[in-house]
């Protein structure tokens, strides 16, 4: 079966799809946009098995293996790819009602001009070029958040694709990222997760999906160590799900505690964004931003 490449894999693969299912219909969770979600994820698969055929090398070099953590030049971003991709997540949005009309000006301003859609992918990943992003998003007509989603949803299959090979080619860690980024892409986290085993905290990236231990308390965002700077912000004690926030950068990231979930549960990035956009909520009613999405395709 196309994209198989594993049988853990594929069991983690349907595990996603079906608890992504499961949320519908529950309190406190939008239906509309866990269905978008679910073809998000769909649309990114596809692309990284198109993507897993092909050879992955850095801009300018046929086979030397990047090291890691990934630069931006290192990561193809094809063309023909991810205007699939935007394609898929504009009726996605249409069927769901997910910024409908800014998916509609983005696709007629890269119809003429699809190198636009590297330009944005690249914008938009690792750590976002906010310059750039606003000079398309006044081009366009759109927000830049939008264009952020949307930039990092594009290039989130090719940098997980990237990783995935590099990893597996020998590529060796040469490049030091910050302890509040990914070792492999150098991307920021988007969720967090405090082990089952020995409550110690990990870190997930939004864009690759891999996961490293970090300090319990530091600012996921900025890495401040200052403890009068860090908050936590919760609906209720007893829950497993808080936010964790930093008054220095005013970023915020979402928490789960293996330790306080059912025996055997497992924590799924896509699935906690998913359900969890009341915390989105919650930080952003007390001021704290939300520096980059969940994209990761599973």
């Amino acid at each position: 079966m196309p994209g198989r490449e594993t049988d853990t894999g594929w069991d983690r693969s349907c595990e996603v799809t079906a608890r992504l299912h499961a949320l519908i219909g529950q309190p406190q969770v939008s239906d509309a946009y866990v269905r978008f979600r679910l073809d998000l994820l769909a649309a990114q698969r596809a692309a990284r098995s198109a993507l897993a055929g092909t050879v992955l090398a850095p801009r300018g070099s046929e086979r030397l293996p990047a090291p890691l953590p990934l630069a931006p030049s290192d990561v193809p971003f094809p063309i023909g790819v991810l205007a699939i991709l935007l394609e898929a997540i504009r009726d996605s949005a249409a069927r769901h009602g997910q910024k409908t009309a800014a998916l509609q000006r983005l696709s007629a301003g890269v119809a003429t001009h699809p190198e636009q859609l590297q330009a944005l992918a690249a914008a938009a990943a690792f750590e976002p070029d906010l310059v750039a992003l606003e000079s398309l998003a006044r081009e366009w007509g759109v927000l830049v958040d939008a264009l952020l989603f949307v930039g990092r949803a594009l290039a989130a299959p090719c940098v997980a694709e990237a990783v995935r090979a590099r990893a597996a080619n020998g590529g060796a860690r040469t490049r030091e990222a910050p302890a509040h980024r990914c070792p492999a892409c150098g991307s920021a986290p988007s969720v967090a997760r405090l082990r089952r085993a020995d409550g110690r905290r990990v870190l997930t990236c939004g864009l690759c999906g891999s996961e490293w231990e970090a300090v319990r308390l530091a600012c996921a965002c900025c890495g401040t160590l200052e403890q009068s700077r860090l908050g936590v912000l919760r609906l209720g004690d007893a829950g497993p799900r808080w936010v964790e926030t930093c008054d220095g950068c005013k970023g915020y990231i979402k928490t789960v505690d293996e330790r306080r979930l059912p025996e055997g549960e497992v924590v799924l990035p896509i699935v906690e964004e998913s359900a969890t956009l009341h915390l989105d909520l919650l930080a952003e009613r007390e001021g704290y931003i939300r520096r980059v999405p969940y994209v990761m395709p599973g």
